[in-house]
């Protein structure tokens, strides 16, 4: 099937007119009817209702025109990625992540992409709150939990597990808890986002089913760094990423709480503003996450 045939029906059915968009265009009216003449033969479909006056879609031309839009704009998407996967990537590369996640485990994909990309300047806005990605002019977030519904485009990255871990100096002096309950009566830990205090923890209970347990926060901040840090200190129990507490948990500076009791796990995302017309830069970083995080699942 021709692309530009497709193309040229879509501004057809656009424009409700053949003449129209073949002025659009700039050929004739008659090289215009050739391409959907010729369409509709490789696709064995009437795609329009023709009389001296009007031109109307068929069934089968409305659902085309429905499904084949975003369909030709990805191929043509997909087109132009070839054409440029060997010519070196320049400009500018924006991206935004939590500072945690950015310092702990995204940098060093950055620097790998940054090195096989020398040409190509980026711009890592490491930051706990979530940004406007349209107004701040960023390519790209990675963005951990639930999404809030929006305009934006997520693709899931990578599951990201989570547990309850506390210092052994914490567990010493209040005890450590064996049901779910039972983090009612400690000290725990928040983090403050812009759409609230993480005062409700997920837990899976012995029937394998979420259960939501308000918390007490008898420390709270901002910073996902802040609240491990917290922990470290003795200040209560904490809910973390496993990423950003392996290490603690492996030299025993933090302890795992609940171990039958596992927080419901969330996911990373790459976030961006636009699915079409998505920048080569942007592409190929995204590409490259994608294979970085699925040979680590």
């Amino acid at each position: 099937m021709n692309t530009e045939d497709f193309e040229f029906f879509i501004r057809v059915a656009d424009l409700g007119s053949i003449s129209k968009a073949a002025q659009d265009a700039n050929i004739s009216v008659s090289v215009a009817s050739q391409k959907l003449q010729r369409l509709e033969q490789n696709l064995q479909l009437r795609l329009f209702h023709r009389t001296t006056r009007k031109l109307t879609l068929t069934d089968e031309g409305r659902v085309l025109l429905e499904h084949g839009r975003h369909w030709i704009a990805d191929f043509i998407h997909l087109q132009e990625s070839l054409k440029l996967k060997d010519r070196p990537l320049t400009g500018t590369l924006r991206i935004t992540t939590s500072a945690t996640f950015g310092t702990k485990v995204l940098m060093p994909v950055i620097a790998e992409f940054a090195l096989l990309h020398p040409e190509l300047k980026i711009h890592l806005d490491l930051n706990d709150q979530n940004i406007d990605l349209i107004q701040q002019g960023m390519d790209l977030a990675i963005r951990i939990g639930q999404l809030k519904s929006s305009s934006l485009i997520a693709k899931r990255l990578s599951t990201n597990q989570r547990l309850l871990c506390a210092s052994p100096a914490y567990l010493q002096q209040y005890g450590v808890p064996t049901t779910l309950s039972d983090l009612k009566l400690h000290r725990c830990i928040l983090q403050q986002h812009g759409h609230g205090l993480t005062d409700q923890w997920h837990l899976i209970n012995a029937e394998g089913q979420v259960e939501q347990v308000h918390v007490e926060g008898y420390f709270a901040t901002n910073s996902g760094e802040g609240v491990r840090q917290a922990a470290l200190a003795g200040l209560g129990i904490s809910n973390h990423s496993i990423w950003h507490v392996a290490e603690d948990l492996a030299s025993g500076r933090l302890v795992q709480v609940l171990p039958d009791y596992p927080v419901e796990a969330t996911a990373i995302y790459a976030v961006f503003p636009h699915r079409e017309l998505m920048a080569p830069k942007v592409q190929r970083f995204l590409d490259y996450l994608v294979d970085y995080f699925q040979q680590r699942e």
